[in-house]
């Protein structure tokens, strides 16, 4: 899809990642445990929750005398042990209640057990399945405790030393509310919304009063044609009905190639597969060709079933929509498994998001006699010249694997199943353009999806199309009304003073030479720094006019007028060449970022305010909030992706051989430390995933810590806490399994916790000894920059 269909694909608000549990090092992982052994775990581990427990009060025999500590403890044994250990647990509440598994009331119990166990069953830590059927001869491996420990600690959350994230925000946590039409609450997700809302009330002043630009002009006209509801539910899907009619009565691949080819020409949408430009990474300054083929809605892992409520979800979404565009039922069911058998396919040869990453893996050129080759029956040259881009020898494809099995769809035998893609891809792309019950569908897929209670009103809805779709204008008045020049200026200073810290970390390490030093330097000197809001406004549709209701405009076809705009403004680009100072992201938009391709971070406007920023706050409290932040992206220059960009934005090879051997060394250091961290019980973390940003978190951590240890007077307390606080959040259970399998970041709670373990620091500021529950033994600890 291009960028305005992505824009329009079902409303989510993008977030930083959910909490995890710290593991605990009692002992190695792997081997079953004895009785024994947990007892000695569990004396250690529940002390501080309940004091004076003795080794009598946890195993007590089986009524002969006989303790058999030296047999292996079995899942029933082991969760009594644990129950008396702890003593009476809490009912989870706030966060620990999303996270914790869905009560079970067990019928195999032993009858000896059942009293003792119900509180750990309560406690929501455990579920009766595969983790813990609780068959006497079922044994528990180190591995397994730890986690039952851990998940302990998590949902007590009044112990610092055993896990710092989960007392550091109790409160939030605890009492921490999801707001209807959302799937979690966190510093970025609710200031998100905050600065969501405040563009909002800017777009309602200009829909309600004289509108005097043109800007404003199309603000009002755009935003007036969604809320219109009645009038687009009295259209219903007429704008593409000639299009599904044409699908239906295509009787080979060629006509519904010609039905493609009609929607691109009037809608200007690339369907199925397409060509566009991007940047050419080993040359930035200059656009180059790409080709792609459909992607799989969920992912490179979401058609793996092992959340079978999420498949489900995800039918119906695809089952709704092809009864909204006339399929009866069966017709739309049976569709629907044709579309998801397709993009499973693709899915299982498709590279995962770590690797879209890696321009090793995607920078792969093909010209277009190639691509014709790996599509023998579609006219490749009468799609590209649909294009109006100018043809050039190199296209870049950037999932090889991933377009040949597309490719393979497009024969005789698969017709119906394209049939049915096509007229999904068009239905997902306008869909919410049309009637309202466009609107239920995409509400419904979020609630059974990702548990989202309730969803946006019609007015909220229409608020973020029109800030995704014309923020150009919206936001120079955003900054004029939220954000000053004096805030841009502090800001810019404390990114200058992070990297004039950062530069001195580079030219003491150890385990890089001298000759890349000397480059890595380069980078940090060349970094252009994008701060608040552009220095020059953009202004993409300025030559596009909008149309009111009166004026026989529509929220339809306002939008294909978006997209002609945009078109035309690709094929420009690949005429003029990349423009540097363009930014990726809005002023409103509570992020931050880095770019491989033109070396440069960028910090909006909405970011830089409380709770990252805030000038009367303590230093160190700016420098765990936004300071974190900021020697994150600038990490990303350097992770295992920016790592291969020199200081012009190319894919350059800048290192020595050996250098780049030791930084391997080190970023598997890196995925060990995290794979198979629990985000929330029985949903771990995946370190190959999330390497990327794993680094960028690292090397933030040490740079922030350093440049607290040059304070006259070091708070590494509150440093710390504001590190853990800055990524406070809690988001519902499915919500967390989705991201498990799709996001790059690890989990907030590794982010302000995990993190932590790597620094000295933190242990001597916190007395935190091999005893506790966040100790970390030196030798699995990682820095790298």
């Amino acid at each position: 899809m291009n960028k305005i269909n992505k824009l329009l694909a079902v409303l989510t608000v993008a977030v930083m990642l959910i909490s995890t549990i710290p593991t605990i090092a009692f002992a190695a992982s792997g081997d079953y445990i004895t009785r024994g052994e947990v007892v000695n775990m569990l004396l250690t581990a529940a002390d501080d929750y309940n004091t004076g427990v003795k080794k009598s009060d946890i195993i007590k025999g089986r009524g002969d005398g006989k303790l058999d500590e030296d047999s292996y403890v079995t899942r029933a044994e082991a969760l009594v042990m644990l129950s008396r250990a702890f003593g009476k647990l809490p009912i989870p509440t706030g966060d620990n209640a999303r996270s914790a598994y869905p009560y079970i009331s067990f019928t195999d119990l032993p009858d000896w057990s059942t009293t003792e166990i119900e509180n750990i069953l309560q406690s929501g830590i455990i579920a009766g399945t595969s983790e813990t059927t609780l068959s006497p001869d079922d044994k528990v491996t180190y591995e397994q405790m730890k986690f039952f420990i851990s998940r302990i600690y998590a949902l007590e959350g009044t112990n610092l030393k055993d896990d710092f994230y989960a007392t550091i925000n109790k409160k939030f946590l605890d009492s921490s509310v999801i707001q209807e039409g959302y799937s979690g609450t966190s510093n970025f997700m609710d200031l998100g919304i905050k600065a969501s809302n405040d563009v909002a009330v800017i777009i309602r002043e200009i829909a309600k009063g004289d509108a005097k630009t043109e800007g404003e002009k199309n603000i009002a006209a755009l935003y007036n044609n969604i809320i219109d509801v009645a009038a687009r539910n009295k259209e219903g899907i007429k704008p593409i009905q000639k299009y599904l009619d044409a699908i239906d009565s295509s009787k080979d691949l060629k006509e519904l190639m010609n039905v493609r080819k009609d929607i691109y020409k009037d809608l200007d949408t690339s369907l199925l597969i397409g060509f566009g430009v991007m940047v050419d990474s080993k040359d930035s300054n200059q656009y180059i060709l790409g080709f792609s083929g459909m992607s799989p809605a969920l992912g490179k892992n979401g058609y793996d079933g092992r959340v079978p409520a999420q498949k489900t979800a995800y039918m119906n979404y695809l089952t709704d929509n092809l009864k909204l565009i006339g399929k009866d039922a069966a017709e739309a069911e049976n569709e629907a498994k044709l579309i998801w058998n397709a993009e499973k396919e693709i899915a299982a040869n498709s590279l995962s998001r770590q690797e879209m990453g890696d321009v090793d893996k995607i920078y792969n050129i093909f010209t277009l006699a190639d691509i014709q080759k790996i599509f023998p029956n579609v006219d490749m040259t009468d799609i590209f010249n649909q294009t109006g881009f100018e043809l050039k020898e190199k296209i870049i494809v950037p999932d090889v694997n991933a377009t040949r099995k597309v490719a393979e769809l497009f024969d005789e035998k698969h017709l119906d199943t394209l049939k049915a893609i096509l007229r999904f891809e068009i239905a997902s792309s306008f869909g919410v353009t049309f009637n309202e019950e466009f609107k239920n569908v995409n509400d419904k897929l979020q609630q059974e999806y990702i548990g989202v209670s309730g969803a946006l009103s019609t007015e909220d809805t229409a608020a973020q199309y029109v800030q995704s779709l014309l923020s150009d204008y919206l936001g120079e008045a955003y900054v004029s009304r939220h954000f000053s020049k004096e805030a841009k200026t502090e800001a810019e200073q404390l990114v200058k003073d992070i990297i004039s810290t950062y530069k001195n970390r580079i030219k003491n390490l150890t385990w890089m030479s001298e000759s890349t030093k000397v480059k890595a330097i380069k980078k940090l000197d060349t970094m252009k720094l994008k701060i608040g809001y552009p220095d020059k406004w953009d202004d993409d549709l300025a030559n596009t006019k909008l149309l009111t209701a009166k004026e026989g405009g529509s929220f339809f076809n306002n939008l294909i007028a978006i997209q002609k705009a945009y078109h035309k403004l690709s094929i420009q680009n690949q005429k003029n060449g990349v423009d540097k100072t363009r930014w990726a992201m809005n002023p409103y938009t509570v992020n931050a970022c880095y770019s491989h391709v033109d070396n440069s971070i960028q910090f909006p406007a909405a970011i830089l305010q409380k709770p990252f920023f805030d000038v009367n706050a303590k230093y160190e409290e700016n420098l765990g909030g936004i300071g974190y932040v900021i020697a994150h992206e600038i990490t990303h220059a350097f992770d295992n992706n920016g790592a291969k960009f020199d200081e012009n934005g190319n894919a350059t090879d800048w290192w020595t051989k050996e250098d780049y051997a030791k930084f391997q060394e080190l970023c598997k250091k890196v995925v060990d430390l995290y794979d198979g961290r629990e985000s929330a019980p029985g949903i771990v973390c995946n370190g190959e995933l999330t390497l990327s940003e794993n680094i960028a978190d690292l090397g933030s951590a040490a740079c922030i810590t350093e440049i607290e240890s040059k304070q006259s007077n070091p708070d590494y307390k509150t440093l710390y806490e504001s590190m853990a606080k800055v990524w406070s959040s809690s988001y519902t259970r499915a919500m967390k399994q989705y991201l498990q399998q799709n996001d790059l970041h690890s989990p907030d709670k590794l982010r302000g916790s995990l993190v932590l373990q790597n620094f000295e620091p933190f242990y001597d500021a916190f007395g935190i000894t091999e005893n506790d529950g966040m100790w970390l033994a030196p030798e699995k600890r990682v820095t790298i920059w």
